[in-house]
């Protein structure tokens, strides 16, 4: 398919762009889009009762526009402000990106990140270590400096040159690692002067890419450098995607940046015995290759520090009301609040889910579909998710963990289910049922958010409101064909047309997106009746000074109902702490 933005060829299961990560429609291109989007608002299809084509005065399914589905991620644009962060060059509690509201990073933040990680690993270990030695800056296993400045640097150098330069570079270093670089510099390990096996030269770019900004460490059968890929890698670092191929600029996936990401480099001398060497990896290795006799091994260093020192604890509540202008009629949405939280030797361990469905307003027992679906997710969830674990304990066996592919195919499949469910009984009944949804599952210290139609996540941390998931919605797709402004989905007469929803078809694309969660996160999942009503500045407001989840539920709803309750109104918020 061709990018919209930058008409860069890519290909069919692409979700951004790898030339610009701009976010990519399925199987259209923005003329397209715009094409098909003017066509249905000029000649809306009738509703003819058909199961295939749901619409109604307040809620539309929109078929045509089943080839403008999108994948977007909502991290995907540079200029959203989910990417916005404060300067990677000094670390502190604020700029720490641990704290950013995506999973993407750039290389220098990435690069920055490990610093702050091995100076936190150093200072616990000197806090238990019975001597006072300071670690030498050259066994740190990851570079502050950016590859820019390192790579500034001539190729060849002398030993008093180096030491020059570096205790210039001592003095742009954040204060997190100044006083130690300081001593260190004049410890630097030198130049291995065995002939056979020399050190490779700051600047030296070896297969082509990969660029040697920083000498980490020197032995007899081992040198280790942090390296920087200059050309886009099969692997993203990010995601861990191995679609990419050679030439994409971010992934396809994730739309993580591939070129210039940082990288761990480890080079054996060609009469090395590799098996001897393998456990000293403790990261991915995503890359080896032979040049000049010596074996090389690209790493991929583990980064993941826990924000959770006691575990995670989820505060969580939900309500829904009628709307004032639909109060007689009944309440269509379901909302479905799933916890367990166990604590063991003072460590919480926290498992959760939480779904609103919105049934499709104006169609054959929209609330049937919505309470449909939620019993049908929460049958696979609860057996699979809860009872499994305790099952085990309760045998006398060690729970199976929970890896991240699992939860996601776990999840997505418990969306498929609904939705297969509310497909047969349509077919079977000749009944016109269907369902928007969203929401999270939290394990450990990551959510993992679901979306079908124009129901919406979002997320407040640090003050700030973020939208998480993505409307399937026909002025969403005209918002990003240029054709009205944001602000219009609030009023646009087709606002209510969605084109994608839980029993329209049995093949169903699920939105589904991994977020990590930090203390003080707030998650709001809520039906589109509420996000109508209350604009994201009000959401914001309530969130931030509601006392308890609870509070933050009814304090919205009321929001909404004051602002003209149009639709039904459902809400669940969950307090990260």
């Amino acid at each position: 398919m061709l990018c919209p933005v930058c008409n860069t060829p890519n290909r069919e299961n692409a979700k951004f762009c790898k030339n610009c990560r701009s976010p990519l429609t399925e199987g259209a291109s923005l003329a397209d889009a715009q094409v098909a989007a003017v066509g249905h608002i000029t000649q809306p299809a009738p509703f003819t009762g058909d199961a295939s084509t749901q619409s109604s005065s307040e809620t539309q399914q929109v078929q045509p526009l089943d080839m403008l589905q999108t994948a977007e991620q909502p991290v995907a644009d540079a200029q959203s402000p989910l990417l916005h962060r404060q300067s990677p060059e000094i670390l502190s509690e604020v700029d720490d990106i641990s704290y950013a509201p995506t999973q993407i990073l750039s290389p220098q933040e990435m690069m920055a990140y490990q610093a702050r990680r091995w100076q936190q690993e150093r200072e616990q270990k000197q806090k238990t270590s019975n001597t006072h030695d300071v670690m030498d800056v050259a066994d740190a296993p990851t570079l502050l400096l950016p590859p820019d400045e390192a790579a500034a640097s001539p190729a060849v150098v002398s030993a008093t040159e180096q030491s020059e330069e570096t205790s210039a570079t001592a003095e742009s270093l954040p204060t997190i690692i100044k006083e130690e670089t300081t001593e260190a510099v004049d410890r630097q390990t030198p130049v291995d002067s065995n002939e056979s096996f020399p050190v490779l030269a700051i600047g030296m770019t070896l297969a082509g890419r990969f660029e040697v900004v920083q000498v980490l460490s020197t032995a007899q059968q081992e040198h280790t450098y942090q390296v920087t890929d200059h050309q886009s890698y099969k692997y993203c670092w990010n995601c861990g995607s191995e679609e990419n191929t050679e030439g994409d600029q971010f992934c396809i996936n994730c739309g993580a940046e591939l070129v210039h990401a940082s990288y761990i480099m480890h080079e054996y001398p060609a009469t090395q015995e590799q098996n001897k060497e393998a456990d000293v990896l403790q990261g991915a290795i995503v890359d080896t290759f032979v040049e000049q006799g010596q074996t090389y091994m690209i790493e991929q260093p583990q980064t993941i520090i826990s924000s959770f020192p006691t575990g995670v604890c989820l505060l969580a509540a939900s309500a829904s009301d009628a709307g004032d202008v639909r109060r007689s009629e009944p309440n269509e949405d379901s909302t479905l609040v799933l916890q367990l939280q166990r604590v063991h030797e003072s460590l919480s361990t926290a498992v959760g889910v939480f779904i609103v469905a919105d049934g499709l307003g104006g169609h054959d027992n929209g609330q049937q579909a919505s309470r449909m679906a939620i019993n049908t997710i929460a049958e696979r969830l609860v057996r699979q998710v809860l009872l499994d674990p305790l099952a085990h304990e309760q045998a006398g066996e060690s729970a199976k963990p929970m890896v991240e592919d699992g939860l996601v195919t776990l999840l997505e499949g418990a969306v498929e289910d609904a939705n297969a469910a509310l497909y047969h009984t349509n077919q079977r009944d000749k009944t016109d049922m269907g369902s928007t949804i969203t929401g999270f599952m939290v394990v450990e210290d990551h959510a993992y958010i679901l979306n079908v139609g124009d129901s919406r996540t979002y997320m407040l941390r640090d003050g700030k409101l973020y939208r998480l998931t993505n409307d399937h919605s026909l002025v969403s797709q005209m918002v990003a064909g240029g054709l009205i402004e944001p602000d219009d989905v609030y009023t646009h007469p087709q606002r209510s047309q969605i084109f994608r929803s839980l029993g329209d078809k049995l093949n169903l694309q699920v939105d589904i997106f991994k977020q990590q969660i930090l203390p003080a996160d707030i998650l709001l999942s809520c039906s589109d009746g509420l996000w109508e009503m209350v604009r994201d500045p009000q959401i914001t407001e309530l969130l931030t000074h509601a006392p308890d989840p609870y509070s933050a539920c009814t304090q919205l709803i009321e929001a909404a109902n004051k602002n003209g309750g149009e639709d039904n109104v459902s809400a669940i918020v969950v307090m990260v702490h």
